[in-house]
């Protein structure tokens, strides 16, 4: 369910656990994100719920499925371990869902949404198919190191990005306790800046809320994965 990755050196950060969950339950894109906050001093790891790389779960591909099982792997933590969430794109969601169903049961210090999904005006697959044409155009191919999972997956991812489209996060946000930060590259059309606005503007009970745009579109956590590790570490983790 699992993929750990720890850090090397002594960390700055000596308890943070940077938790991850990936877009569409695809692991092996966010391995640069992991690399770079370990050269931080961050633990983190990046979960594999919907077992689209190895198979090893019977989770069900919805973003609410994997929500509940993102909760269930934060609650097990150990309480000394100061926990940050971090969701990309449909996982993005599922983080933000699991922020909320952790909340009473697990201290949470931050909650990270980059490149959230899915924004109102694209609530249908068409509409998706339509952006996608931009939300990629200053990505790499080298992002084809994700095309195993894609095609042991099949149908399932299907599955999750309907699910995905079904779900409101601008009426879960309402409910978030904990600081959050929104992120996206800057041209990133799933995450247009209207978006973050939306998801910021309805945090109304988030001790703190940052909007931060950064270079790249929507996979920037692969392309500008230090980036995107330094504004993690730095805005969310820099004060204990």
């Amino acid at each position: 369910m699992v993929a750990g990755h720890g850090g090397r050196d002594a960390p700055p950060h000596p308890a943070a656990h940077v938790v991850v969950v990936p877009g569409l339950g695809l692991t092996a894109y966010l391995r640069p994100l992991v690399r770079a906050l370990e050269l931080r001093g961050v633990r983190a790891t990046v979960l594999d719920v919907p077992g689209h790389h190895h198979r090893r779960t019977t989770t069900p591909p919805t973003v609410q499925a994997i929500a509940r099982a993102t909760a269930d792997a934060l609650a097990a933590r150990p309480p000394s371990e100061r926990l940050l969430l971090l969701g990309h794109s449909t996982g993005a969601q599922a983080a933000l869902q699991a922020a909320l169903l952790v909340q009473g049961r697990r201290p949470v210090s931050g909650v990270v949404l980059a490149g959230p999904t899915v924004a109102p005006t694209q609530r249908r697959l068409d509409l998706l198919a339509l952006t996608s044409g931009m939300a990629y155009r200053r990505d790499s191919p080298r992002e084809l190191v994700v095309l195993p999972e894609v095609l042991r997956a099949r149908l399932r991812l299907l599955t999750l990005l309907r699910s995905a489209i079904a779900d409101r996060p601008e009426r879960h946000v309402a409910a978030l306790r904990s600081p959050l930060l929104l992120t996206a590259g800057r041209a990133d059309s799933f995450s247009p800046p209207w978006w973050l606005e939306v998801l910021a503007t309805g945090a109304t009970r988030s001790p703190s809320v940052q909007v931060a745009r950064l270079p790249g579109s929507h996979n920037n956590p692969y392309t500008h994965a230090r980036a995107l590790a330094e504004l993690v570490t730095v805005g969310m983790l820099a004060d204990p």
